[in-house]
């Protein structure tokens, strides 16, 4: 699998980007598990910054890739400290304005339809992530999620990426927060 891209907007965003100063734009990068025996797999993505995990998101928009057949991955390193394997790598773009300050929620499930809409997908194990702060308007951010394989159950909890894991596209730090714990996107 080449490295795949794909947008998903925001329920609540706007459609254009007017320039990107009334918006913004975080790339998530997911490095996702090898396909495991059986049917293919496809991850499946979806976002809201609107509601949390525990209401109905019947209406989100998704995006979803293929998992890949291998992946190799340098198992002594954490997740942001290695080089990720391009074919194991997706980064969806989403796009946020004014009102997408807050936390952004994200699925990520594991179907068999790439619409995450075949029978046996209602059962679909999924992995969520909270991202306390995922936009700066008029700014590009980037936050990574490493899934070293499928969940064999779904998680209630969601992994966390606090509003200081998420990187200024512009900078190369591991932390984007000032001494006063303002962001650097601020």
């Amino acid at each position: 699998m080449r490295r795949a891209l794909a947008s998903i907007i925001l329920a609540s965003s706007l459609l254009g980007l007017g320039g990107c100063t009334r918006n913004a734009i975080l790339e998530l990068e997911l490095e996702l598990p090898a396909q495991p025996g059986g049917p293919p797999l496809f991850a499946v993505v979806s976002a809201r910054s609107d509601v949390g995990f525990d209401q109905a998101w019947g209406d989100a928009p998704v995006a979803s890739v293929p998992l890949p057949t291998s992946c190799m991955r340098a198992s002594e390193l954490s997740c942001g400290d290695r080089v990720p394997d391009p074919a194991c790598s997706a980064v969806f773009s989403l796009v946020g304005d004014g009102s997408d300050l807050g936390p952004l929620y994200v699925r990520v499930r594991f179907c068999v339809d790439p619409a995450c809409a075949a029978a046996e997908d209602a059962s679909a194990t999924e992995h969520r992530v909270e991202l306390e702060r995922a936009f700066y308007i008029g700014r590009y951010t980037q936050a990574r999620v490493c899934l070293e394989a499928i969940p064999p159950t779904s998680n209630p909890a969601p992994q966390v990426i606090e509003r200081c894991a998420v990187r200024c596209r512009e900078g190369s730090g591991a932390y984007q927060c000032r001494s006063d714990d303002t962001h650097f996107c601020e």
